[in-house]
């Protein structure tokens, strides 16, 4: 059920987030004349709410233009919401409240077909944020030495310093492989198998020194968190792994184009879904009739079928591009 918001003024209202002094010192900013506003109240649901900062202080609306301008954290917690601020990216995270910190529909995808997850508690919110490599993006971070060879999927688990205006730091890398490949392959020292399952193994990897200097608080936080992790393995959860029938995958590997609108698409056999030669989201084949596709921010689950080079996929018929 979506929760809607009453705002006690008749002015169109904008969300702004919080941000520290100084955390974008290198970009290009606009200095604007704006006025506090402590008339404007929220009301929620028939409630009136107290906005207030990550720290809890109350905070203040703003009156710019002629539109009122509300602290983006107050608003969407009263809403359900928990809010994160990635400083690398300079974007504010939204995710709905829950136990555990969540993942997007693609990272959700990846991990559903390598069979795990991880479910790190959401007190580690703002402080810990857990990321899914993009299966398109693991050739080059195998290349660039992030990434172990012939791994098959990888989650970062990263810190977000205080400083919102400081990037995310590296913790460490939970990698998945091949049972055979992990086997036959040499092994960092450091890594650690945090659990094994089916055709998988579930591996540590790179397991980052604390990067702070002692006397500040990440130091201390960075530790406090990288100790809780570790002493629940991560919080990796094992599951059964999605795995479409071999002969049915190949068959739909490469190039196809949609005979009414000329649309070409793109199917790997990583699970990446390509149009117009550009990565626009992930598949999953879940039986010998249906696909899963997490493109264009929607997840749709469709019938398929392969007849020689025809597709028809959701009704709509492509022809293999030979």
């Amino acid at each position: 059920m979506k929760k809607k918001t009453m705002i006690a003024t008749g002015i169109l209202s904008t969300l702004t987030f919080s941000i520290a002094a100084g955390a974008f010192a290198d970009s290009s900013l606009t200095e604007i004349k704006a006025f506090l506003n402590p008339s404007v109240h929220v009301s929620v649901s028939g409630n009136e709410n107290a906005l207030k900062d990550e720290q809890g202080n109350q905070v203040t609306p703003l009156t710019y233009n002629d539109s009122i301008y509300l602290p983006l954290r107050g608003v969407a917690q009263s809403l359900g919401y928990q809010v994160y601020w990635d400083g690398t990216n300079h974007t504010a995270l939204l995710q709905e409240k829950s136990d555990y910190l969540t993942f997007r529909e693609d990272e959700k995808l990846i991990q559903e077909k390598y069979g795990y997850t991880l479910q790190i508690p959401s007190s580690l919110g703002g402080k810990v944020r857990p990321t899914v490599w993009p299966q398109e993006a693991l050739v080059h971070g195998i290349q660039s030495g992030k990434l172990s060879q012939k791994v098959q999927s990888a989650t970062d688990i990263l810190y977000l310093p205080k400083n919102l205006g400081s990037p995310a730091s590296l913790m460490a890398t939970v990698e998945v492989f091949n049972q055979a490949d992990w086997t036959a392959a040499p092994h960092d020292a450091q890594d650690k198998v945090l659990g094994s399952k089916g055709n998988y193994v579930y591996i540590l990897h790179n397991e980052q020194k604390n990067p702070f200097e002692r006397q500040s608080d990440d130091y201390t936080i960075y530790q406090q968190a990288v100790s809780q992790l570790s002493v629940n393995e991560y919080y990796l959860i094992l599951k059964h792994a999605v795995t479409g029938d071999p002969s049915i995958v190949s068959q739909l590997i490469g190039k196809w184009t949609e005979q009414q609108k000329g649309t070409l698409m793109e199917l790997t056999a990583d699970g990446v879904l390509y149009r117009a030669g550009v990565a626009v989201g992930n598949y999953l084949l879940l039986d010998s009739e249906h696909i899963k596709f997490v493109a264009d921010k929607q997840v749709s689950t469709v019938p398929f079928k392969v007849d020689g080079d025809s597709l028809v996929i959701a009704g709509q018929t492509f022809k293999r591009n030979n």
